[in-house]
Protein backbone atom coordinates (compact mmCIF):
# COMPACT_ATOMS: atom_id res chain seq x y z
CA UNK A 1 0.00 0.00 0.00
CA UNK A 2 1.35 3.41 -0.99
CA UNK A 3 1.61 5.96 1.82
CA UNK A 4 1.94 9.72 1.82
CA UNK A 5 5.38 10.64 3.16
CA UNK A 6 4.82 12.18 6.59
CA UNK A 7 7.93 14.35 6.49
CA UNK A 8 7.41 18.02 5.70
CA UNK A 9 10.60 18.68 3.77
CA UNK A 10 11.56 22.12 2.55
CA UNK A 11 14.60 24.33 2.15
CA UNK A 12 14.27 25.93 5.57
CA UNK A 13 16.06 24.99 8.79
CA UNK A 14 14.51 22.65 11.35
CA UNK A 15 13.76 25.67 13.57
CA UNK A 16 11.31 26.87 10.95
CA UNK A 17 9.47 23.55 10.44
CA UNK A 18 6.35 24.65 12.35
CA UNK A 19 6.36 27.90 10.39
CA UNK A 20 6.50 25.86 7.18
CA UNK A 21 3.50 23.80 8.24
CA UNK A 22 1.58 27.01 8.88
CA UNK A 23 2.55 28.28 5.43
CA UNK A 24 1.48 25.03 3.79
CA UNK A 25 -1.88 25.22 5.53
CA UNK A 26 -2.54 28.48 3.65
CA UNK A 27 -2.03 26.75 0.31
CA UNK A 28 -4.49 24.68 -1.68
CA UNK A 29 -5.20 21.01 -1.08
CA UNK A 30 -4.72 18.25 -3.61
CA UNK A 31 -7.06 15.41 -4.52
CA UNK A 32 -5.54 12.47 -6.35
CA UNK A 33 -7.75 9.92 -8.07
CA UNK A 34 -6.98 6.32 -7.10
CA UNK A 35 -6.63 5.38 -10.77
CA UNK A 36 -4.07 8.15 -11.40
CA UNK A 37 -2.03 7.02 -8.40
CA UNK A 38 -2.29 3.40 -9.53
CA UNK A 39 -0.86 4.39 -12.95
CA UNK A 40 2.03 6.23 -11.29
CA UNK A 41 2.83 3.26 -9.05
CA UNK A 42 2.71 0.81 -11.97
CA UNK A 43 4.89 3.01 -14.20
CA UNK A 44 7.53 3.67 -11.53
CA UNK A 45 8.15 0.02 -10.62
CA UNK A 46 11.67 0.04 -12.04
CA UNK A 47 15.27 0.29 -10.94
CA UNK A 48 15.51 3.40 -13.16
CA UNK A 49 13.89 6.72 -12.38
CA UNK A 50 10.69 7.40 -14.29
CA UNK A 51 8.96 10.67 -15.14
CA UNK A 52 5.51 11.68 -16.29
CA UNK A 53 2.80 14.32 -16.25
CA UNK A 54 -0.17 14.82 -13.93
CA UNK A 55 -3.47 15.62 -15.62
CA UNK A 56 -6.43 17.26 -13.92
CA UNK A 57 -8.07 20.55 -13.08
CA UNK A 58 -8.29 23.22 -10.40
CA UNK A 59 -11.61 23.42 -8.54
CA UNK A 60 -12.95 25.28 -5.51
CA UNK A 61 -11.96 22.39 -3.23
CA UNK A 62 -8.39 22.23 -4.52
CA UNK A 63 -6.34 20.72 -7.28
CA UNK A 64 -7.69 17.47 -8.76
CA UNK A 65 -5.28 14.99 -10.33
CA UNK A 66 -7.48 12.70 -12.41
CA UNK A 67 -4.91 11.00 -14.64
CA UNK A 68 -1.19 10.39 -15.06
CA UNK A 69 0.73 9.96 -18.31
CA UNK A 70 4.19 8.34 -18.48
CA UNK A 71 6.99 10.36 -20.04
CA UNK A 72 8.94 7.50 -21.65
CA UNK A 73 12.26 9.34 -21.86
CA UNK A 74 15.85 8.27 -21.26
CA UNK A 75 16.43 7.14 -17.69
CA UNK A 76 18.98 5.65 -15.32
CA UNK A 77 19.12 4.96 -11.58
CA UNK A 78 19.53 8.61 -10.55
CA UNK A 79 17.90 10.60 -13.32
CA UNK A 80 15.37 10.80 -16.10
CA UNK A 81 14.31 13.26 -18.77
CA UNK A 82 10.91 14.25 -20.08
CA UNK A 83 11.51 14.58 -23.79
CA UNK A 84 9.94 17.58 -25.56
CA UNK A 85 8.21 15.13 -27.92
CA UNK A 86 6.48 13.47 -24.97
CA UNK A 87 5.25 16.81 -23.66
CA UNK A 88 4.08 17.79 -27.16
CA UNK A 89 2.22 14.48 -27.55
CA UNK A 90 0.34 15.00 -24.28
CA UNK A 91 -0.48 18.62 -25.18
CA UNK A 92 -1.75 17.48 -28.58
CA UNK A 93 -3.87 14.74 -26.99
CA UNK A 94 -5.39 17.33 -24.63
CA UNK A 95 -6.20 19.65 -27.53
CA UNK A 96 -7.76 16.78 -29.52
CA UNK A 97 -9.82 15.68 -26.51
CA UNK A 98 -8.08 12.32 -26.15
CA UNK A 99 -7.03 13.33 -22.63
CA UNK A 100 -9.49 15.15 -20.39
CA UNK A 101 -8.13 17.99 -18.29
CA UNK A 102 -4.93 19.98 -18.38
CA UNK A 103 -1.37 19.46 -17.22
CA UNK A 104 -1.44 20.22 -13.48
CA UNK A 105 1.96 18.87 -12.56
CA UNK A 106 4.58 16.23 -13.06
CA UNK A 107 5.80 13.18 -11.23
CA UNK A 108 9.00 11.22 -11.02
CA UNK A 109 10.56 8.50 -8.95
CA UNK A 110 13.55 8.54 -6.63
CA UNK A 111 14.29 4.83 -6.49
CA UNK A 112 15.71 4.17 -3.02
CA UNK A 113 16.68 7.81 -2.49
CA UNK A 114 13.67 9.14 -0.58
CA UNK A 115 11.08 11.86 -1.00
CA UNK A 116 12.62 15.24 -1.83
CA UNK A 117 13.22 17.64 -4.70
CA UNK A 118 16.79 17.92 -5.95
CA UNK A 119 18.12 21.20 -7.35
CA UNK A 120 17.36 19.91 -10.87
CA UNK A 121 13.82 19.01 -9.74
CA UNK A 122 13.32 22.50 -8.29
CA UNK A 123 14.44 24.05 -11.60
CA UNK A 124 11.97 21.80 -13.44
CA UNK A 125 9.19 22.78 -11.04
CA UNK A 126 9.89 26.49 -11.49
CA UNK A 127 9.85 26.14 -15.27
CA UNK A 128 6.49 24.36 -15.21
CA UNK A 129 5.03 26.85 -12.73
CA UNK A 130 5.56 29.59 -15.30
CA UNK A 131 2.41 28.22 -16.95
CA UNK A 132 0.34 28.02 -13.77
CA UNK A 133 0.92 28.72 -10.07
CA UNK A 134 -0.98 25.51 -9.29
CA UNK A 135 1.48 23.08 -10.87
CA UNK A 136 2.73 20.48 -8.39
CA UNK A 137 5.52 17.93 -8.30
CA UNK A 138 4.82 14.42 -7.01
CA UNK A 139 7.84 12.36 -5.98
CA UNK A 140 7.50 8.63 -5.36
CA UNK A 141 10.00 6.19 -3.91
CA UNK A 142 8.68 2.77 -4.94
CA UNK A 143 11.19 0.97 -2.70
CA UNK A 144 9.47 2.28 0.45
CA UNK A 145 5.98 2.75 -1.04
CA UNK A 146 5.82 6.45 -0.23
CA UNK A 147 5.12 9.64 -2.13
CA UNK A 148 5.09 13.37 -1.42
CA UNK A 149 3.70 16.41 -3.20
CA UNK A 150 5.64 19.64 -3.53
CA UNK A 151 5.00 23.13 -4.78
CA UNK A 152 6.90 26.34 -4.93
CA UNK A 153 5.13 29.40 -3.61
CA UNK A 154 6.83 32.78 -4.16
CA UNK A 155 5.75 33.86 -0.66
CA UNK A 156 7.14 30.82 1.14
CA UNK A 157 9.58 28.98 -1.15
CA UNK A 158 9.60 25.23 -1.63
CA UNK A 159 7.02 23.43 0.47
CA UNK A 160 6.07 19.78 0.75
CA UNK A 161 2.33 19.64 1.24
CA UNK A 162 1.48 17.94 4.54
CA UNK A 163 -0.44 14.68 4.37
CA UNK A 164 -3.48 16.46 5.82
CA UNK A 165 -3.78 18.42 2.56
CA UNK A 166 -3.54 15.39 0.26
CA UNK A 167 -6.54 13.17 -0.34
CA UNK A 168 -6.55 9.99 -2.40
CA UNK A 169 -10.09 9.56 -3.73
Amino acid sequence: MLEICKQDLNLESEDNQSSSREKASKMFGINIANEALRKIVAYTQSSDEKIGLLIGTMAQDGLWVTDAVGGYGPAHSTGTVLLPQALARVADDIIKGKIGGTIVGWYHSHVGHGIFLSNVDIDTQLKLQQFSPYVVALVIDPTVNQFGVFMYDPRFGLVQLPSSQIRVV
